[in-house]
């Protein structure tokens, strides 16, 4: 196993491994139908409890542009059921309910901080000899990379919450972890997996119907 782990200074933010030639196949048949460079992808953040890749880890450029999703849901189960989450006002509702608590633990913006650390992932990607030619000959590009956080958004404090996609708050939950809506997410059955009803789907031997939620955690894998 190729472990590698990304730091903001002293803090581990989060680890990723590198995908094998099976693991890269498996994330192409779960893709499929989906605009997606495989190219792009640095390795999984976070597997089911199957061992299929259900959260990767993407580099921060596309040659010399930002590339804004730097953790990618995968799994297709939990693809199509946040989906129904969203139609039902998802994005809405967590946006509110970020805003709500971001200072339940006093004057500190939970979200911010959250949103900060997705920034210095981005950065810690990158070699620090990328990270100076960038700043020398490419700044605007440069100062993309050090502002927007979560899928290429710009949060600042005192400013509304958008979360832009329950997608993208889901893989950064997995991936690092912990989010501030966390509570949220998992009362929505979001930290939930297929219950292996579509391990074979992600192993190329069937192409099952999506049923009903499992009762099993993905954050407890």
């Amino acid at each position: 196993m190729n472990l590698k782990t990304i730091s903001g200074g002293k803090r581990l933010l989060f680890c990723y491994e590198r995908l094998c030639g099976c693991d890269l196949r498996v994330v192409k048949r779960q893709m499929a139908g989906r605009k997606f460079d495989s190219a792009l992808i640095l390795g999984t953040a976070r597997r089911c409890r199957f061992g299929c890749p259900c959260v990767v880890v993407c580099s921060p450029l596309s040659g010399l542009t930002p590339f804004p999703t730097s953790f990618w849901l995968t799994c297709p189960w939990l693809c199509h059921f946040i989906v129904s989450v969203a139609a039902d006002g998802g994005v809405g509702q967590l946006e509110q309910w970020l805003e709500t608590h971001k200072r339940a633990w006093g004057r500190w913006d939970s979200y911010y901080h959250f949103d900060f650390d997705h920034r210095l992932a981005k950065m810690a990607l990158l070699s620090p000899n990328r990270l100076y030619l960038l700043r020398r000959f490419r700044p605007k590009v440069f100062d993309r990379l050090c502002r927007n956080g979560i899928g290429g958004t710009r949060y600042d404090p005192g400013s509304p919450i958008r979360v832009k996609c329950i997608h993208l708050q889901a893989a950064s939950w997995l991936a690092f972890r912990r989010h501030p809506g966390e509570e949220w997410l998992k009362a929505r059955g979001i930290g939930q997996d297929c219950g292996g009803l579509m391990r074979n789907l992600c192993y190329g031997r069937i192409t099952p119907k999506i049923a009903a939620p499992s009762t099993s955690l993905l954050s407890e894998g």
